[in-house]
């Protein structure tokens, strides 16, 4: 449903939902009044709705068009860029996520087929609930009912009891069963999930709160541009469940580069594993997402040796107006900027160059169990020369670790495609173990 949306806009929308897997056809209206007649369509998946310029309080608008729908049907607004310092209001008045204009052919894509998928699960939610309350009140009077319930009671023992967890009973969208939870944050939990009709793993990230919707949207938009790129871990599908969005992703076996360098590890696994967590960097980067929590526990080598990134959950589209300047990361492999909240592409080259470094010299070049003295060695100090803990390094690659190092974001390599392109062009048989020393 498209309401008070220009012609081009309308146009746009339409040509990009032609494009889409999803079989999906658009109603387009001038206004709310005109919308509310469909508002209670059982087919409806997502409402857009641009905010008038010229009215005092749009976000009143929001939040009568979230009555309207209810809570179940995703609520994206479209906001002039004049109105993007009210935009988070319209989050609190009820839209699920807000896109500053123009609409543009590369991050709103992914945004809008995100937000799709999630009207497509909320939708078959709703239908399963419906099944499931019908299935829950049968008439007892049948004649099958009457044999199915003797049945059962004669086969269950008095008193018995069911021990399983409620909260692994419980279904993820219907769909996912909880195998096991994997991780508890300060955002979300994580679980291992299996398919309940079906053998496939996958990991469910639950937000702690209906609060952190748009954040998971978004962050499940930055999944679905990466996706395709054998070293970025895939999203599988969004789905809705107790009004929280939920991120389903591919489940990676292996383990963590935190565990191999524990292990200890040859050259020849060192320079692979770095070249393809800098060919999936790069990818981002060329697309102007950042990752921002580029470290050993992020990276899962598979058993066919194959280097997986895992948790964008930190990551920002930097293609998108944004006011954030939130302090996000891992200290240790946090950058100067990153510390104080102003975070930008080369923060993930400083990360890059933090484990390039740990490669060369096996260590880290900085750290402190203090947490204040950490942050002011990142701050102010210079690291050791890579050279003085491994005088067989080569001299350029001192010299590429120490510019990624460099404190100023300007002095370093602004992106990882130029950092790879400056790494292959220096030791063009960088990956056959010949440039990192043994572990």
């Amino acid at each position: 449903m498209l309401v008070n949306l220009t012609p081009e806009e309308i146009r746009h929308i339409q040509e990009l939902l032609s494009h889409f897997d999803l079989e999906i056809g658009s109603i387009a209206v001038p206004s709310i009044g005109d919308a509310e007649r469909y508002f209670n369509r059982k087919d409806l998946l997502l409402v857009i709705l641009r905010v008038s310029e010229h009215q005092k309080r749009p976000d009143q608008d929001v939040h009568l068009v979230r009555r309207l729908i209810g809570r179940s049907i995703p609520l994206l607004v479209l906001v002039s860029p004049d109105q993007a310092t009210k935009a988070r209001e319209y989050l609190r008045a009820g839209a699920d996520e807000y896109w500053i204009l123009p609409l543009d052919l590369t991050a709103f894509p992914p945004r809008l087929e995100v937000l799709l998928e999630w009207g497509q699960s909320a939708l078959s939610d709703e239908f399963t609930r419906r099944q499931e309350v019908s299935m829950s009140n049968p008439d007892r009077t049948s004649s099958f009912y009457r044999v199915y319930y003797a049945v059962r009671n004669f086969f269950t023992p008095a008193g018995f009891k069911k021990t399983t967890s409620p909260e692994l009973m419980a279904l993820i969208a219907n769909k996912w069963k909880k195998v096991r939870r994997l991780g508890f944050g300060t955002q979300a939990e994580v679980w291992l999930v299996q398919e309940e009709r079906g053998d496939t793993l996958a990991v469910a990230k639950v937000p702690h709160s209906r609060q952190m919707n748009t954040r998971f949207l978004r962050v499940a938009a930055i999944l679905r541009r990466m996706a395709g790129h054998r070293n970025a871990v895939q999203l599988r599908e969004v789905v809705k469940d107790d009004g929280r969005v939920i991120i389903i992703q591919e489940y990676v076996e292996g383990s963590t580069l935190h565990d191999l360098l524990n292990q200890g590890m040859d050259s020849v696994t060192k320079e692979k594993v770095f070249l393809e967590l800098l060919e999936v960097v790069a990818h981002a980067h060329d697309q102007n997402i950042m990752h921002r929590d580029i470290k050993p526990e992020n990276v899962i080598i598979t058993p066919a040796g194959v280097s997986k990134l895992l948790d964008f959950g930190a990551g920002k589209d930097l293609s998108r107006w944004s006011t954030s300047g939130t302090t996000i990361g891992t200290r240790p492999f946090m950058a100067p900027e990153q510390i104080m909240g102003k975070s930008r592409l080369a923060s993930d080259v400083w990360s890059l160059g933090v484990i390039l470094y740990l490669f060369s010299t096996g260590l880290l070049p900085f750290y402190d169990d203090n947490q204040k003295t950490l942050m002011d060695l990142i701050l102010e100090c210079n690291p050791q020369s890579p050279r003085n803990l491994e005088p067989e390094l080569p001299l350029q690659l001192e010299s590429i670790i120490l510019k990624c190092l460099q404190k100023d974001p300007n002095q370093r390599y602004p992106n990882a495609v130029i950092l790879r392109n400056e790494l292959i062009r220096a030791f063009p048989g960088f990956g056959e173990g010949k440039v990192l020393p043994q572990s």
